[in-house]
Formats: structure tokens, C-alpha cells, sequence
């Protein structure tokens, strides 16, 4: 189990109505990386050197990040002042979540896998950050000792959270 995109994660928390947006904009970048990225890897053979595999990524990122905010400011202003500060985070941050994991993945399965692992990353970190925004909500109790209030009570929150999900791991062992 790793922490892609954790602090990220409760950044967002912060403002629970952007969630989806943010989610929905990350998957589109996660998407396009995959699509853009799968058929340069199998042509220019990174996949047998990792060491241009993440310049590659992180090149195609910034080209689709400059692209995508000037589309979208130019066809929809009113939808680009809606998610410009989510534009740049969810860019980047698709290198964090859903582009690390399909890196791991070594562009081993077809485009159409590839495809689903960068949407079901975007989506896994929606519903996760879904999760720690209505656990944080609950968390706003009177009765809580003062040390335990805010990053102390979020962070065992989301400690809790995590072991909860490791259960879903097939091949987990504490020892």
C-alpha cells in the first residue's frame, strides 16, 4: 500500500464540493498521459530504459497541461475560472497517482488496460478522498481532547482508513 497523493488528498478535503471535479479533471490528464504515452514508449523502446520512461512522462504532462488551459480558457471561460486552481494540481498530480502506478505497471498490458488503470486511480483517489471528507466531518466533536483536535485526529483518521483498506489486498502480510 502506498501514499500517492495523500497530502494532496487532504488538501482537498478542505473544500469536499470540488472533490469530483477535481477527480473527474484528474482522470481526463491521467487518460491522456496514457494515450499519448503508450504508443511513444512502444516506439521509442522505453520501456526497456526506465530512465527516459518519467522525463518522457513528465515532458508530455506539461505539454498537455499548456495545451488544456488554453483550450479551455479560450472555448469555456466560464468552466476555466471554475477549475483554474485545479488545472495545475490535477496535471501534476496525475503523476503522482494514477502515471506512477502505470509506470510500475511498465505499459505491460494493452492501451485499454493501461486506460483503466489511470481512470480507476483517479477514481480510487475520489472515493479515498470522499472517504477522509466525511470521516474529518464526523470528527468535529466537542467531546475530543484538545491535543487530538485537527492534523492529529485526520492523520489517525486516515492511518485507520488505510489499515481498513489493506484488508482488500490480496497478498499483504505483516510479516
Amino acid at each position: 500500500m502506498q501514499t500517492f497523493g495523500s497530502s494532496l488528498m487532504i488538501r482537498e478535503v478542505r473544500k469536499p464540493k470540488t472533490i469530483w471535479l477535481f477527480t473527474g479533471v484528474l482522470a481526463v490528464f491521467s487518460v491522456l498521459t496514457v494515450i499519448i504515452a503508450y504508443p511513444l514508449d512502444r516506439r521509442f523502446c522505453t520501456e526497456s530504459n526506465n530512465f527516459w520512461r518519467p522525463f518522457m512522462m513528465v515532458c508530455i504532462t506539461a505539454v498537455l497541461y499548456v495545451i488544456t488551459t488554453i483550450i479551455v480558457q479560450r472555448v469555456a471561460p466560464k468552466f476555466y475560472n471554475r477549475v483554474s486552481r485545479l488545472l495545475p494540481m490535477a496535471a501534476f498530480n496525475n503523476l503522482v497517482t494514477g502515471i506512477a502506478l502505470v509506470c510500475n505497471a511498465h505499459f505491460g498490458t494493452n492501451l485499454a488496460g493501461n486506460v483503466g488503470l489511470a481512470v480507476g486511480s483517479a477514481l480510487s483517489f475520489g472515493i479515498l478522498t470522499w472517504l477522509t471528507a466525511e470521516g474529518i466531518e464526523r470528527m468535529d466533536n466537542p467531546d475530543m481532547p484538545e491535543a487530538f483536535r485537527g492534523m492529529p485526529s485526520t492523520l489517525l483518521y486516515v492511518g485507520l482508513l488505510a489499515l481498513a483498506l489493506m484488508g482488500f489486498v490480496s497478498n499483504f502480510t505483516l510479516i
